[in-house]
């Protein structure tokens, strides 16, 4: 049987009359196929133009790479166990994929299609999403670089669950805790922003008000809508809802890179022309 295989696989090859390339970005099972997102992930979403999502999975591993490794340090990560038979499927999966792909500084990521134009997701392993993310466009704005061809937005994910409320009610008692129900917690301000595409199971305004009423609960919280210190952002495609908690998020120009990129040009501009015309009344005063 296995001598079969290989003899069709000759076949097509021959017929097509091209090799078929190893992309080390790419987990076969976990490709389209099927959904391959599950509960209980985290990583990055990332937006980019039509036609490029596997251009931007590749250029997002790379970047959040170098950052994690600036971050974490290069220590490698112990290789998980292997599993025993009384092993359920759920964590096969888990284990599998913590194993498939690791990259610079023994940190791991993993790109998995979602079936949408313009979103990739990027799992996540050993790495705080929030943080990380937040480091990178920080970094990126203070330098004035935009360092990505195809990625547009990183939106980070702290949990993901089944797009389905009482499972995304059950996620958001873990995701919102540290952010609104800390020890010795201080009043603070936030926003909910979703975003559903391909699902209409979940109503936009039942999740929203659920969200604020999860952060606010038994807190002196406040929304407010123009320059709130958190914005809850829940994403929600097919089955799955991402979800996470974010700040900076005006400042940081809704974590689009580009829109970094392009505020910072400005910026600089700006600079550069005070300047100029600070050295013009210089001469002229002198003069």
């Amino acid at each position: 049987m296995g001598g079969n295989k290989r003899k069709a696989g000759k076949a097509q090859e021959a017929k097509d009359g091209k090799k078929a390339k190893t992309d080390v970005h790419k987990i076969g099972k976990y490709l389209p196929g099927g959904f391959p997102i599950d509960p209980k992930m985290k990583g990055v979403m990332v937006t980019c133009a039509r036609g490029k999502e596997a251009q931007a999975g590749r250029e997002a591993c790379d970047l959040l790479s170098e950052y994690a490794e600036k971050l974490y340090g290069s220590e490698s990560v112990a290789d998980e166990p292997e599993g025993d038979e009384d092993e359920s499927i759920e964590d096969a999966i888990a284990r599998e994929v913590a194993q498939a792909k690791k990259t610079k500084g023994g940190k791991k990521f993993l790109p998995l299609m979602t079936g949408t134009d313009c979103v990739i997701f990027i799992r996540a392993m050993d790495i705080e999403p929030s943080s990380l993310c937040h480091h990178v466009l920080t970094d990126l704005q203070k330098s004035g670089s935009k360092r990505t061809r195809y990625c547009q937005r990183f939106i980070p994910v702290d949990e993901t669950s089944y797009a389905n409320m009482d499972d995304i009610t059950v996620m958001s008692e873990r995701v919102l805790k540290p952010y609104f129900h800390a020890e010795n917690q201080q009043p603070t301000t936030f926003k909910v922003i979703p975003k559903i595409r391909h699902n209409d199971k979940v109503d936009r305004e039942v999740l929203v008000k659920m969200l604020a009423s999860a952060a606010g609960r038994n807190q002196k919280h406040s929304v407010n809508l123009n320059e709130p210190n958190y914005v809850i952002l829940a994403e929600v495609i097919k089955s799955i809802c991402f979800l996470s908690v974010v700040k900076d998020y005006d400042s940081l120009k809704k974590y689009n890179i580009q829109s970094i990129f392009e505020a910072a040009q400005k910026e600089g501009k700006e600079e550069l022309k005070d300047t100029s015309k600070e050295d013009n009344e210089t001469v002229t005063n002198n003069e």
